[in-house]
């Protein structure tokens, strides 16, 4: 059955409702950020915020706020869940932006796209409200590798239903997950009007790209503690060399 972008926005809403737990990401979301990580990866992105208009895509509950203000940017959130009682942010569809053109020097877009239904014109308005030369900074799951594979079967076979099989919280079924790639990021945003995009992989979770298997509920814990330090070690060196590898994936996209 294929539903219309209206009623899946509204099955969304509704998991992410029942399930806060779910708005997370490698920097974190449900009890803060990892301010560490995320100083990281902006770096190696070549990404700074200082004086700069950041809007936050799907913000969850809006703790990269606290980063960005810290950093001395100016920081407005919006999203179409209330994860937070009394965060302030805008009620709003990623897909139509209650923003002016122009209105914004960076777009933060922190493991929401994947969950996005209309995926261009997500793109088209992020390039919309960013000021020429602004950036997207994107973090999402990547499925070209073993991962994707696993998706793929368990969504034919495994009984998950299309687009609801993802490796985390245990194998925890989503309600929408598409089967990110970098091809797919590509053409979404080339498609938009952007130019330059640059990635980088995330070693701590090639295990997850690899094998997710590791994060299985039936897998023993003294495996997966094995596991997880095998992949820890190695890792780093193996996303640098294949980024696709690992699990998430980070993104500068430039408009």
């Amino acid at each position: 059955m294929v539903l219309n972008g209206e009623i899946r926005r509204a099955r969304v809403r509704a998991y992410y409702e029942t399930n806060p737990l779910m708005v997370s990401s490698p920097f974190g979301g449900v009890d803060g950020i990892n301010e560490p990580l995320l100083e990281q990866v902006l770096s190696r992105l070549d990404i700074r915020l200082a004086g700069k208009r950041i809007l936050d895509v799907g913000c969850g509950r809006g703790f990269a706020g606290d980063f960005v203000r810290k950093c001395g940017g100016t920081y407005s959130g919006v999203d179409f869940v209330q994860s937070r009682s009394g965060f302030p942010f805008v009620m709003g569809d990623a897909a139509k932006l209650p923003f002016a053109d122009g209105s914004f020097d960076g777009v933060f877009c922190i493991d929401a796209f994947e969950h996005f239904p209309e995926s261009g014109g997500t793109a088209l308005e992020f390039y919309r409200v960013l000021r020429p030369g602004g950036f997207v900074f994107l973090s999402v799951p990547n499925y070209a590798n073993v991962a994707g594979v696993v998706k793929f079967c368990c969504e034919r076979w495994g009984g998950y239903r299309r687009m609801t099989w993802a490796p985390f919280r245990r194998w925890q079924p989503q309600e929408y997950e598409r089967p990110i790639t970098a091809r797919f990021v590509r053409k979404a945003f080339r498609g938009a009007g952007f130019v330059l995009m640059r990635r980088i992989g995330y070693g701590a979770e090639v295990g997850l790209g690899l094998f997710p298997w590791v994060a299985h509920r039936k897998m023993p814990e003294w495996a997966q503690f094995r596991l997880e330090r095998l992949f820890a070690a190695a890792g780093p060196a193996v996303a640098r060399v294949w980024p696709g590898s690992s699990l998430h994936q980070f993104w500068k996209i430039e408009r």
